[in-house]
C-alpha cells in the first residue's frame, strides 16, 4: 500500500533523497575525524608542520560538513515521521532509549569537535592534550555509529523482534535483542572502515583539485605530500573491506535471503532503469583497486617519502581477487569477468595519469575520490533498496495509512458517514484461531510455550504495545485461554 505523495512527490524518492545525501555527508565527517587525528598524530610525531596544517585545515571543513549532516538527519526525521508514521512508531517504540543516548553522544561529539577546532591554535603549547582532545572524537563516532547501525540492520534482518528485554525487565522503548540482530556487526565493522577509505580518497581528490589550481611550487608539494597521506590511509582501510563484505554477506544469506538475492540477481528497485546498480558499484570498486595498484606500482620505482609497504598493497590486491571470485560463483562469471578488465583497465590508466603528469598523482586522486563517492551513493541505495518492503515483513504494517477500502476517499472532502462501513464478520473466531492469526505473523508458536502461565496478561498487554491489533475483548480472550493452557 503506497502512502500519500507529498506535493506529487513520491513518499520514496523523498527519503531516498534525505537518506543518501545524509549517507554522502554523514560517512564523509566520520572518516573525516580518524583522518585528522593521523594526521595530526603523523604531524607531531615526524615533526612536519604541513600534516598538522593539513589537519587543522581538514577540521575546519569537517565542522562545516558535520553541521550540513545535522540539518539533513533533521529533514529525515521529520519526512519519515510524517510520510511513514506508523514505521516511525514502531522504531521510536524499539529503540527509543537508544536514541536517546545517541542524541547525548551526539551532543558530546559537537562539543568535542568545536573545542578541538577552535582551540587549535591556543594549545599549541599543550600538544599532547590537544591531540588527546581529537583522539576522542573516535570513540564518539564510533559509539554513535553503533547505535544507528543496529538500527539499520534491525531494519535488514528483524530476527529478534520479540521485545525478550521488554518482557522480563519492562523497559519499554529497549530490546536488546533487536539492537543486536544477526546483522549488525557485520553492518558497523563494514561501515565503520568503508566510511575512513571513503573520507581519506575524498580528501586526495581535494587535493588533487588543488593542484590542478595551484601555481606555487611550495603549495603544489603541500598538498602533493597531504594527497597522499590521504591516500594511503584510505587505502588501507580498504584491506578489511573483502573479508568483511564476505562474512557480511553470508550473515544475510541465512537471515535475510530475500535481500540476499535481490542484490545478487539484480531484483526489484536494485535493478534501476535497466542498470544493475550492485553491479555497477562493484565494476567501480575494481575500477579504484586498479587504479590504486598502478599508482603504487609506479611509486615503487622512485624514492617516494611515504607510501605503503608493497606486501600490504598486494595482499589487498589478492584479498579482493578472491572476494571477487566467491562472487562469481554466486553470481556470474561475467560478473567475474568485468570486475578483472575494468580492474586491469584502470591500473594500466592509473599508471599512465602519474606518468604523464610528471610523478604526480593530481589526476589518479581526483580520479579514485569521484569514484569513492560514486561507491558510497550506490552502496547505500543497494542495501536499502535490497531489502523486502517494512509493509511486508513486519505485521503491524500491513496497513501504513488507513484500510485498502478507504485509500479512494484520501484526496476527497467526504464526511466520515458517507464513508462505507465494513460488513460485520459473520462467525466470531474462536481464542485459538486468534492466537494463530496474530501472533505468528511475527514469530512462531513454539515461542508461546516458553512462558508461564502468570505471565500472560501483562505478556500480551506488551504485544499490544509492539503495534499487535487486538481488540479489549481479542485480548481477554487470548490471554484466558493462554492462561488455562489451552490448544491453540
Amino acid at each position: 500500500m503506497t502512502p500519500m505523495p507529498f506535493m506529487g512527490i513520491p513518499p520514496k524518492w523523498i527519503i531516498a533523497f534525505f537518506g543518501l545525501f545524509h549517507t554522502s555527508v554523514g560517512s564523509l565527517a566520520i572518516g573525516i575525524g580518524f583522518i585528522v587525528v593521523v594526521a595530526q598524530i603523523i604531524g607531531y610525531r615526524k615533526r612536519v608542520f604541513r600534516y598538522d596544517l593539513f589537519a587543522k585545515r581538514t577540521q575546519l571543513f569537517h565542522v562545516c560538513i558535520y553541521n550540513i549532516g545535522t540539518i539533513n538527519a533533521i529533514g529525515l526525521v521529520f519526512a519519515l515521521s510524517g510520510l511513514f508514521p506508523q514505521f516511525w512508531v514502531h522504531i521510536m517504540n524499539q529503540f527509543f532509549w537508544p536514541f536517546v543516548i545517541e542524541e547525548v553522544l551526539f551532543f558530546l561529539l559537537a562539543t568535542t569537535l568545536t573545542f578541538h577546532y577552535f582551540f587549535w591554535d591556543k594549545l599549541w603549547g599543550h600538544k599532547r592534550l590537544h591531540i588527546a582532545l581529537g583522539i576522542l572524537l573516535i570513540p564518539f563516532f564510533f559509539l554513535q555509529i553503533y547505535i544507528i547501525n543496529a538500527i539499520g540492520g534491525f531494519m535488514l534482518t528483524p530476527g529478534y523482534q520479540e521485545a525478550e528485554a521488554t518482557l522480563r525487565s519492562g523497559i519499554i522503548g529497549y530490546d536488546f535483542r533487536a539492537l543486536y540482530n544477526p546483522s549488525f556487526l557485520m553492518l558497523h565493522l563494514h561501515r565503520s572502515f568503508a566510511n575512513v577509505s571513503y573520507a581519506g580518497f575524498f580528501m586526495a581528490g581535494w587535493c588533487g583539485i588543488r593542484l590542478y589550481l595551484t601555481k606555487i611550487k611550495e603549495k603544489k608539494d603541500y598538498y602533493e605530500d597531504c594527497g597522499r597521506l590521504s591516500f594511503n590511509i584510505a587505502f588501507a582501510a580498504l584491506l578489511s573491506l573483502p573479508i568483511i563484505g564476505y562474512f557480511y554477506s553470508h550473515v544475510l544469506k541465512i537471515d535475510a535471503p530475500d535481500a540476499f538475492w535481490n542484490i545478487m540477481l539484480g531484483r526489484g528497485d536494485v535493478h534501476l532503469g535497466g542498470i544493475d546498480t550492485w553491479w555497477l558499484k562493484h565494476l567501480m570498486v575494481a575500477a579504484m583497486l586498479g587504479a590504486a595498484l598502478g599508482f603504487y606500482s609506479r611509486l615503487s620505482r622512485s624514492k617516494e617519502s611515504f607510501s605503503l609497504p608493497g606486501f600490504l598493497v598486494y595482499g589487498i590486491a589478492a584479498f579482493y581477487f578472491i572476494f571477487y571470485v566467491a562472487m562469481g560463483m554466486v553470481m556470474t562469471w561475467a560478473f567475474f569477468f568485468w570486475t578483472v578488465v575494468f580492474a586491469a583497465g584502470s591500473l594500466l590508466l592509473g599508471r599512465h595519469l602519474v606518468s604523464f603528469h610528471q610523478g604526480s598523482a593530481r589526476a589518479l586522486f581526483l580520479y579514485i575520490g569521484i569514484l569513492s563517492f560514486c561507491t558510497v551513493m550506490l552502496g547505500g541505495y543497494v542495501r536499502e533498496a535490497g531489502r523486502p518492503r517494512f509493509v511486508d515483513r513486519i505485521a503491524h504494517y500491513d496497513d501504513v495509512y488507513v484500510p485498502e477500502e478507504r485509500q479512494q476517499y484520501l484526496y476527497l472532502p467526504v464526511k466520515p458517514q458517507d464513508i462505507p462501513r465494513l460488513p460485520a464478520e459473520e462467525k466470531e473466531e474462536d481464542a485459538a484461531q486468534l492466537i494463530q492469526r496474530h501472533c505468528s505473523r511475527c514469530h512462531g508458536l513454539d515461542r508461546l510455550r516458553t512462558y508461564a502461565r502468570d505471565d500472560w496478561d501483562r505478556i500480551v498487554r506488551v504485544m499490544r504495545i509492539y503495534g499487535t491489533r487486538l481488540s479489549d475483548r481479542e485480548a481477554e480472550r487470548i490471554t484466558a485461554h493462554l492462561t488455562a493452557g489451552l490448544e491453540y
